[in-house]
């Protein structure tokens, strides 16, 4: 393979004469190499520049540049630009077909058609030619996140892909719930999926998800140096207390809310996001079976969850949000306790040491014993704790960190409160049209098949062909 391309140096492209010698198969010395000369007349000649090719090279599109492409080697990268899209793919097959080799596999991944094929920190993407990759959004164990373009409506859209999605059951549960609960929601501070991109079989093993675009998240927000007002904590407090009242109306808790599951934009706007530990109210719901789900926030929850109450309702939300509310005032978390010990006592040394009327609802015996023989402390008074807080703003933060959950404040409650008034506008708090149809979600027997059953029912609603079509490929 050979022929013209652009090549990028420092701040200029440059039309450079490109070859792709084949290494030692092919009579050159070495690993196989992309070459490049001034001009066609110089092959054979002095070599003006080459990037050696190995198993680990990547190759991606540029998502600012047409036709442009690059191949990474060592952290070493060859940037160019083709005339055509024509050409382009023709490099890119060739190279793929080299690497390809060298990973000891026959032939390259292709894309299938009407997809195309980049790379982004590390993660192959395979998506529909509609989807333009701008950046990375962000990467961790749940998958990898970029933004796009949809070129069908120049609308800005979020892409997580959950690669091998389905290596731990537990967690492909979690994806399949939070899919389903997305698809049913509709509301302004509740994030949308847009799409369920096809995945390439019906044995698939990753998974794709198309939601709003955010900017960034609260918890980025509370630990920059942007000034945070009483205007912003007020204005962000009632969109979650307007998220929460929709997504209750469905019988659906949250379980998980926290700073980083909340996202906004620049004008303000807030998203709920992450709603993959989310439950519906009688459902599987015994703090038992699903204690384990809450390792990682136990800064924002609700003090029946840590003692062991078996049933639990909306309030556990209401507690968390309270947290959350704190944490803006404050700017550092409320109650940052080490452990389950630690963070009782960080709880009742703010509310106050409870009597035995106020646990009723812990039935545990050894848990009541632990709650009474804690030192008694009277309740800190909120606007010490948060002394250039409003007056308001301590008071609904006081009736909403209350330790008995059946006198915490509601949801409603609290949307009433005064210190929302100058904002409030019901016709933003606004409830579900209809149930969540959970399907056999709770029921099924947990295995693969079975979860990609799920998913292609989701996946048929925005693709309604596309299982059928599958099957008639054979894959």
């Amino acid at each position: 393979m050979q022929g013209y391309l652009m090549k990028k140096g420092g701040v200029s492209w440059k039309k450079r004469y490109f070859v792709l010698a084949p290494g030692p198969d092919g009579g050159s010395q070495g690993n196989p190499k992309i070459q490049y000369y001034v001009k066609e007349e110089e092959v054979g000649g002095k070599v003006r520049g080459e990037l050696e090719l190995s198993a680990d090279s990547r190759i991606s599109d540029l998502p600012n540049k047409k036709n442009g492409f690059q191949t990474i080697t060592n952290k070493k990268a060859l940037v160019v630009y083709a005339d055509s899209e024509e050409i382009r793919t023709e490099w890119k097959k060739a190279i793929l077909a080299v690497i390809s080799r060298l990973n000891g596999t026959d032939e390259p991944k292709e894309a299938r058609p009407g997809h195309h094929i980049f790379s982004v920190s590390g993660t192959e993407f395979e998506m529909e030619t509609k989807y333009e990759l701008i950046k990375p959004v962000g990467h961790g164990a749940y998958g990898v996140v970029i933004s796009a373009t949809n070129k069908e409506n120049d609308e800005k859209v979020a892409v997580k892909k959950i690669g091998d999605a389905f290596d731990d059951l537990v967690d492909a549960k979690r994806i399949v719930r939070e899919i389903r609960l997305l698809r049913h929601f509709d509301h302004d501070n509740i994030i949308r999926i847009l799409d369920i991109p096809v995945p390439a079989s019906l044995d698939f093993d990753d998974v794709y998800m198309v939601t709003d675009l955010m900017e960034t998240d609260l918890h980025k927000v509370i630990y920059s140096r942007q000034p945070l007002s009483n205007d912003h904590s007020q204005y962000f407090l009632y969109q979650m207390l307007c998220a929460l009242k929709y997504l209750h109306s469905t019988s659906v808790l949250h379980r998980d809310l926290k700073p980083s599951n909340i996202l906004l934009n620049a004008n303000c706007d807030l998203k709920l996001c992450d709603f993959g530990l989310s439950r519906g109210l009688g459902g599987e719901d015994n703090v038992d079976n699903n204690l384990t789900e809450y390792v990682v926030t136990r800064w924002y929850r609700a003090p029946e969850i840590m003692l062991s109450c078996q049933e639990y309702s909306k309030a556990i939300d209401v507690w968390s949000l309270g947290c959350i509310f704190g944490e803006m005032l404050l700017r550092k978390p409320l109650f940052p306790g080490n452990d389950y010990i630690h963070q009782l006592k960080l709880i009742t040394q703010f509310v106050g040491t409870p009597t035995s009327e106020e646990i009723w609802f812990v039935t545990n015996e050894k848990a009541r014993r632990f709650m009474m023989g804690l030192p008694k402390s009277a309740p800190t008074d909120p606007r010490k704790h948060f002394p250039g807080a409003d007056a308001g703003a301590c008071d609904l933060l006081k009736r909403m960190l209350v330790l008995d959950p059946s006198a915490r404040i509601t949801v409603d409650e609290a949307l009433a409160h005064e210190y929302l008034a100058p904002i409030r506008d019901e016709a933003f708090e606004t409830v579900a049209k209809r149930e969540i149809d959970w399907g056999e979600i709770e029921e099924v027997e947990l295995t693969k098949t079975n979860l990609q059953k799920i998913i292609w029912e989701d996946v048929q609603v925005y693709h309604p062909t596309a299982r059928e079509e599958a099957k008639q490929r054979g894959n």
